[in-house]
């Protein structure tokens, strides 16, 4: 018979498989809804205020070819745009287009955003406290086992 610790464990796997999977579908109806690839949409949240090609391969694990050719497809849809370094203008940063985000992507989060707010409100800060810790452990972990599957 399973201990109660495997119990627990093998119902957290089913649990976080189910997230994962609710997860990555989420984005993909997203990122299908505006004409993206989930790829191209996902490095649209990686850009930020601007940033560089090399920083984006570095950050995904894409090599600089396929960087280029996501940022070509973004850039073609719109989304954003390639601009000098204010102090060095042999570099490029690449730059969302932040109407066109505003616009397009953010009145899709809307909904979203107010039922995780709703979900988040059920919570009082001790027990808020327990869920950023363990998300912010989990992520910690996703970003280390990334790096060594990518060894």
């Amino acid at each position: 018979m399973s201990s109660e610790f495997e119990q627990v464990q093998s119902a957290s796997n089913q649990l976080g498989q189910q997230f994962s999977l609710a997860l990555i579908m989420f984005h993909q109806s997203l990122a299908d809804k505006v004409g993206l690839n989930l790829t191209d949409y996902k490095v649209l949240g990686i850009i930020g205020e601007g940033v560089t090609a090399g920083k984006i391969a570095e950050i995904t694990g894409l090599s600089s070819g396929m960087v280029t050719t996501v940022v070509d497809r973004l850039e073609k849809k719109d989304y954003v745009f390639r601009d000098k370094d204010a102090q060095d203008r042999r570099k490029v940063i690449i730059k969302l287009n932040s109407d066109k985000v505003a616009s397009e992507l953010a009145p899709l989060f809307q909904s979203f955003g107010q039922v995780m707010g709703t979900l988040f409100s059920k919570y009082n800060a001790q027990e808020f406290a327990i869920l950023e810790d363990f998300m912010r452990n989990s992520i910690d972990i996703f970003q280390k086992e990334t790096i060594k599957i990518r060894e």
